[in-house]
């Protein structure tokens, strides 16, 4: 050494408070606690502290997150319950609310943006505004936009593209359940701590049966200290290394599960695909009868048209669904085991005097309505019964199919184009075991996803459809209301496998590996900050195992 170097010896720490044995208390370290909490300090930030308090205190606040929990299961069911319960007048009330989910949760993201130091661009931030955009698809006019027009020509194209309309609309929908995972994840992990505090509690009073005598010594509060840091510190904290796997865990979990239920319904073929129905079929039939019935103009063509429109929607009747027994006759098949019934009955043409014209001589013969109702009569005898049972319509509706074509029904959207026919809902009424409860004298007072327009298509020309064309639109909300049943199972399903899945791998990730690693640096840090406490961990340990002796002695 040089002579006149300056030797700097190092700063002594401050001497421990010492037990009556002589060795050092704990409670004069600084617990692992407490690093971290000085550890991390607060980034700097250009946003005033006031309001980054204030937006920390919204996200934070219970109020604020029952809001937006019950904002999430509408989001998830709101849309499915308004087909199920309600019918087209009530759509702006749910359009509202819709709106307001949008802006609950635009603010939201938001806020976190500013509350939350690694919440922006991180992987719930981008799910997040996901599942918000998703949203637009429930206002009913963007959903109708998806289903595409139903005044096509090609029934088949506009079929096409209401079906991957409404299959994309509801599939998406799948990524809104991030919310309630994050939602029942803070939840998961506030009674994780409950049930360790109480565990820790037990222990205690455990030790103390133990060990007598120590109730009032100070180190055994410093025993509290310890495993109270050790057990708040994981759950309630989490450490860069667990939040980082736990989110690695169940992003992975989320995007399989995504990426299966929005793939997987395009990976089929669809059952209707594999024949033509008998709408268009039927539809097809009576506009050939017709167009007979014009070149002839003869009494026998007319009642052959007035047999094929009412075997037609017969065939499709819209009551014998409601009938408590289902088909009139046991064994038999009827309407009633399909979901979905002609309603609305006319005709669509740009010209309005050719519109009137056949309209006047395609109305049914009040005779041939009471011939076909005997039809339905004799066929329905047990020994004489057809396998397919049309069934009665009641007393009301054998007098609507009787009258002129004469409402009229604008068509949404088009100017140049005429409607005109009938409507079996256009009014409410109560008979025996039928009953219309809400009325539809056209076909726009059903939503776009309730109803479906069926044309005939062979021998018909292009020029000739456009001119003027038969119109049969089906009532499909039995359909509806069964799919979006199934839907609101689907979603609840998918949930609880996504909560399952993603808490399960996050704790099997927390227990085999993030515990036993982070509270071996826990005593390394204790360790390191005063080496004299290295007696005490053992002794932490050898109390440990004698507890858990202890317990296994009494089972």
């Amino acid at each position: 050494m040089q002579l006149g170097a300056k030797v700097l010896s190092p700063v002594p720490n401050p001497p421990p408070r010492l037990r009556a044995d002589g060795r050092p208390t704990l409670r004069s370290q600084m617990t692992t606690m407490s690093k971290i909490g000085q550890g991390r300090q607060q980034k700097s930030t250009w946003i005033h502290p006031t309001l980054l308090k204030a937006t920390r205190y919204v996200v934070e606040h219970r109020l604020f997150s029952l809001l937006t929990a019950l904002l999430t299961i509408y989001a998830l069911t709101g849309d499915d319950m308004r087909l199920i319960f309600t019918h087209q007048p009530a759509d702006p009330v749910f359009d509202g609310l819709t709106l307001l989910c949008i802006v609950v949760f635009v603010l939201e993201i938001l806020l976190c943006m500013f509350a939350k130091d690694d919440y922006f661009l991180s992987f719930f931030f981008v799910l997040d505004i996901v599942s918000t955009v998703t949203l637009v698809i429930d206002l009913t006019w963007v959903s109708d936009t998806l289903q595409g027009s139903e005044e096509d020509m090609s029934n088949d194209r506009v079929s096409g593209t209401a079906k991957i309309g409404t299959r994309t609309s509801r599939v998406v929908r799948v990524l809104r359940l991030i919310r309630i995972i994050k939602l029942y994840k803070a939840i998961y992990e506030a009674r994780q701590l409950q049930k360790k505090k109480e565990e820790m509690a037990k222990q205690s009073a455990m030790e103390t049966q133990i060990y007598p005598g120590n109730e009032d010594d100070e180190d055994s509060y410093d025993d509290m200290e310890v495993q109270q840091a050790s057990m708040t510190r994981v759950p309630g904290k989490e450490s860069r290394v667990g939040k980082k796997l736990s989110e690695k865990t169940t992003r992975r979990v989320i995007l399989l599960v995504l990426v299966m239920m929005l793939v997987l319904p395009y990976l089929k073929v669809e059952d209707a695909q594999q024949f033509p129905t008998s709408a268009g079929y039927g539809a097809d039939v009576i506009n050939e009868a017709f167009n007979q019935y014009l070149e002839s103009n003869t009494t026998e063509d007319k009642d052959k048209y007035d047999k094929a429109m009412l075997q037609y929607i017969y065939y499709h009747n819209w009551f014998t669904k409601q009938l408590p027994t289902g088909c009139p006759l046991t064994g038999t098949d009827c309407s009633a085991t399909f979901d979905s019934h002609v309603f609305w009955v006319g005709f669509v043409g740009k010209n309005q005097s050719v519109l009137l014209d056949r309209a006047s001589k395609a109305r049914v013969d009040p005779n041939s309505v009471t011939d076909m109702e005997t039809l339905v009569t004799n066929t329905m005898q047990p020994s004489t019964a057809w396998i397919y049972i049309f069934g009665h319509m009641p007393s009301k509706v054998q007098t609507i199919l009787s009258l002129s074509w004469s409402r009229n029904c604008p068509l949404t959207g088009s100017q140049d184009r005429k409607r005109r026919g009938i409507s079996l809902l256009a009014e409410t009424f109560t008979e025996n075991y039928w009953q219309v409860d809400y009325a539809v004298p056209c076909p726009e007072d059903l939503r776009r996803a309730e109803r479906k327009k069926y044309t005939p298509r062979l021998n018909v020309a292009s020029s000739d459809f456009e001119e003027l064309h038969f119109a049969f639109y089906f009532d499909l909300r039995p359909f509806v209301k069964q799919e979006s049943l199934f839907n609101l199972l689907t979603v609840l399903f998918v949930c609880i496998m996504l909560l399952l899945a993603s808490i399960g791998f996050t704790n099997d990730a927390n227990r085999l590996v993030l515990y036993p690693v982070e509270n071996m640096i826990a005593k390394v840090e204790t360790i390191r900050a005063n080496p004299l406490a290295a007696m005490k961990v053992a002794d932490e340990e050898f109390k440990v195992e004698e507890i858990n002796r202890a317990k296994a002695a009494k089972q």
